[in-house]
């Protein structure tokens, strides 16, 4: 019954990144953690993650903007150590309680068509991956930010999609690599991860069939919709976790 319950929940939660550029870990980890518990739900996600990132990547590579990619990557990887270091120290709540603050902000005032300056100077893609590094080395949440500053760049939905896969794959090798490192792809996680495999394929083609009939005006909503839902997710994790 967990193979079936896995199979269910990777489909599901990747069936939403294929559509989307993100999403899945706010559908895959919770019912994950319950079913096999964190320690295989963390680098199963990791590993289901960079494969539907690299899926997506390859598929619509030409639509990248890899000279912004690599802003993000690189000042990331400069703020993952950082994370990591200051993790004991700073409380989570209190970060991922601010942190939904500014999701819930940023995707209110989307919804409600607040304008936003598109063109912004370099240095805060620079800044924006550093954060999103350190909210990555510390908690495992190194998406919203990037994904705010994306979709405020008022791109092609196709743009925003493929360029956000890019950064996902590049600090993914990352996080997989960490868990090589820490012993956390253990026997256990490759198996169920086989087993996900293929639902990450089909995923990935049904997904991509569906974001091909959503229309450009109506996909930011849809992205702007689940950044609410990841803000009030993380403000419920605070206050019931």
């Amino acid at each position: 019954m967990d193979i079936f319950y896995i199979i269910i929940i990777v489909f599901a939660a990747f069936l939403i990144r294929s559509t989307f550029g993100f999403g899945d870990a706010l559908v895959g980890m919770p019912f994950l953690v319950l079913v096999v518990g964190i320690q295989i739900a963390a680098p199963l996600m990791a590993l289901l993650a960079l494969m539907m990132a690299l899926l997506i990547l390859i598929k619509n590579r030409r639509q990248v903007s890899f000279r912004l990619t690599w802003k993000l990557v690189l000042s990331a990887m400069a703020g993952i150590p950082v994370g990591l270091y200051y993790l004991r120290h700073i409380n989570e709540s209190v970060v991922s309680l601010v942190l939904a603050i500014f999701i819930i902000t940023f995707a209110l005032s989307r919804i409600f068509q607040v304008k936003i300056k598109s063109k912004a100077p370099s240095i805060i893609y620079y800044l924006v991956g550093f954060i999103s590094g350190i909210l990555g080395g510390a908690y495992n949440t190194n998406g919203p930010p990037v994904i705010m500053l994306l979709s405020a760049q008022n791109w092609p939905a196709q743009k925003f999609r493929s360029t956000l896969q890019s950064y996902f794959f590049f600090v993914g090798i990352s996080v997989v690599a960490g868990h090589i490192a820490f012993g956390n792809i253990t026997g256990e996680v490759v198996w169920y991860f086989l087993y996900g495999l293929p639902f990450i394929i089909l995923a990935f083609f049904v997904g991509e069939y569906l974001f091909g009939k959503i229309k450009s005006e109506k996909f930011y909503n849809w992205v702007y919709l689940l950044l609410l839902l990841i803000g009030v997710g993380l403000v419920v994790k605070v206050f019931v976790g």
